[in-house]
């Protein structure tokens, strides 16, 4: 059951990360397919006006598209095996298997080639010969635009957020014999719809915002290159936001899968730190091994700080709890305590509170609940007092709740003062050590497992519980497929900007053909790339950060309780996020700099003569 609950979450996980990429993808290939855009609609009108049918061009379309959908759907299934291959080596690629992903990809790339080519089509049918062949057309507004979906999508994702964040509704699964997940539809609402109306957002501004402040900073009489550039930037305002928002949402999905693939990891980590309590546990025998248990791990070369506890039980009414003795002023020193472990306060007041407290007692909220129990209530308890081997009332306070604890039992545990607590037990002393490692976890513990071999004690250490934890959806290894989409993500942003800066070359180049011929340098034209492609890369930048971060937040909310425990804040990944904007930066700057290599080349008298 429990295999088949991750495998559900893993799912899950499929949907929320590689689906926003694949679509991002088909954005980028939006971009390239505006590069001919506008020819193909004057070459598409002069062949009907040389007698080409409607049934000729759809034709024409059809066998464009079945081209480019076998060359791109081989290809991309191909890279796509050989990733797999690469970063999980044991998956199984039957024949059968890969058949069938290299027709799904080609009927994919079929499909959308077949959309562009075949709407490009109806588009100039639609029109007169005469219109079709027109370098410039007037269109009005789409119905979305009229009716405000891009921000009504961005209103909605941020209601439903609101809604799972005050609610605490998350995935769970249903542990019976057949496991299901049970989801509801409108978690998958809440990014889709923040990337779906970001891009629309981006849409609807068209470079109006940039050409704004262009204007304004370049002044209206300015002639000098800087105003000739902002001036440039400014007519060229759609053109930097369709940049803008591929480059922008390339780098944005990086940053939400790189930030998210990081927390994922860190909570796994985590998730066993809890369940163990430290870099190295040492558990004595019941009754307590005393003091002398402590002294001779701290001794042991490779510990660099000891925490210990005194583990034993107590009765709440009828149930048999676990109960922590520990000593809340430096229970910190070799083990880890996270806000999300308590409810209703933070670690740190939770550990004050206690340490203010003589019999003080943090009690799970599974019992707080079912005893109506509230802070500064009076609990009675039994315990062993182990001197008269006889059950003993004794009474604590409570002082707060505690969900989570290093150690402790997932169900009803409590948390109490180690010196109260052996004060009304009689124990001899901490019969729990954990263990802060400087090297090697497992080595150390073999050394410490050597020196308290005498007291019959038992050592783990953290790599053991790592490979050991199933409670989780940390238990599903991202690693395989993040690293692929790092990977990707990191590709397709050096492309979107090679792409941008090429599609830039392409529609200006009269433009340029002429300055050059009216004495322009080229270090004057190659001012107007530089331009265009930093202004696309600074604002993609900035995009990428606000929505990364804000895509992050919802898709760990969204898991809030699948993680154990919660993670307390995001894990920047910041060698990751550097390389990614590198990546961009190198590509941009590489992508200019051939590209005015390329028009220093050109014949300018063939280039002015095109029509």
């Amino acid at each position: 059951q429990t295999t088949a609950g991750d495998a559900l979450y893993a799912e899950a996980l499929y949907i929320l990360l590689a689906v926003p990429g694949a679509l991002i993808a088909l954005g980028l290939a939006y971009l390239a397919a505006l590069g001919t855009v506008e020819r193909d609609r004057r070459d598409l009108a002069l062949l009907r006006s040389r007698g080409a049918t409607r049934r000729d061009l759809l034709a024409m379309a059809l066998l464009e598209s079945a081209i480019v959908g076998l060359l791109a759907g081989v290809i991309g299934a191909g890279l796509g095996t050989v990733a797999l291959r690469w970063r999980v080596g044991s998956v199984q690629l039957t024949p059968a298997r890969v058949a069938a992903v290299v027709a799904a990809c080609v009927l994919l790339a079929f499909a959308g080639a077949a959309a562009a080519r075949i709407g490009a089509c109806i588009d100039v049918l639609r029109a007169s010969v005469s219109e079709g062949r027109r370098g410039i057309r007037s269109r009005g507004k789409p119905l979305w635009q009229r009716l405000w979906l891009d921000l009504l999508a961005l209103a909605v994702s941020a209601g439903i957020y609101w809604l799972t964040v005050s609610t605490g509704f998350s995935a769970v699964v249903n542990p019976d014999s057949n496991p299901t997940l049970s989801l509801s539809v409108y978690m998958f609402f809440a990014p889709a719809l923040l990337w779906i109306g970001s891009a629309l957002l981006l849409v609807r501004l068209r470079g109006r915002a940039l050409a704004w402040l262009a204007a304004r900073a370049g002044g209206s009489r300015s002639i000098s290159m800087r105003g000739l550039l902002l001036a440039s930037a400014g007519r060229r305002g759609a053109a930097i936001n369709r940049g803008l928002l591929v480059v922008g949402l390339l780098l944005a999905f990086g940053v939400n899968l790189g930030i998210f693939t990081a927390t994922y990891d860190h909570q796994s980590m985590v998730d066993a730190q809890l369940t163990l309590g430290a870099d190295v546990a040492v558990s004595g025998p019941p009754g307590g091994a005393g003091p002398e248990l402590a002294r001779r791990v701290a001794s042991v070369p490779g510990i660099t700080a000891t925490t210990s506890l005194d583990h034993s039980y107590a009765y709440v009414g009828p149930d048999l709890q676990d109960t922590y003795g520990i000593d809340a002023a430096g229970f910190t020193a070799a083990t880890t305590l996270r806000d999300s472990y308590f409810v209703g306060s933070s670690a740190a007041q939770a550990m004050a509170a206690l340490q203010a407290t003589p019999d003080g007692i943090l009690v799970s909220r599974e019992t707080i609940t079912d005893y109506q129990l509230g802070v500064g209530d009076l609990l009675r308890l039994r315990v062993l007092d182990r001197l008269t081997g006889k059950l003993t009332v004794a009474p604590f306070h409570v002082v707060g709740v505690v969900q989570e604890f290093p150690s402790a039992p997932k169900d009803s545990f409590m948390v109490t003062n180690r010196a109260y607590l052996q004060q009304v037990t009689h124990d001899p002393g901490p019969n729990v050590v954990f263990a802060k490692a400087g090297g090697d976890p497992a080595a150390v513990a073999a050394r410490v497992a050597a020196t308290v071999k005498p007291f019959g004690a038992s050592v783990k250490n953290i790599q053991q519980q790592v490979e050991q934890t199933t409670s989780s959806i940390t238990t599903v290894d991202l690693n395989g497929i993040s690293r692929i989409e790092q990977l990707f993500a990191v590709v397709l942003a050096a492309a979107a900007m090679a792409l941008f800066v090429a599609l830039s070359m392409a529609e200006r180049r009269h433009e340029f053909a002429a300055m050059t011929a009216v004495g322009a340098s080229l270090r004057d034209v190659g001012a107007f790339l530089w331009s265009e492609a930093a202004m696309v890369l600074g604002a993609s930048l900035a995009l990428a950060a606000g929505l990364g971060w804000l895509l992050s937040e919802m898709l760990v909310a969204m898991l809030q309780h699948v993680f154990d425990p919660p993670p307390d804040a995001l894990t920047v990944p910041w060698q990751f996020l550097i390389e990614l904007g590198l990546a961009a930066i190198v590509s941009g700057v590489l992508a200019v700099a051939l590209t005015l290599r390329v028009l220093g080349r050109m014949r300018l008298g063939a280039i002015l003569r095109e029509q």
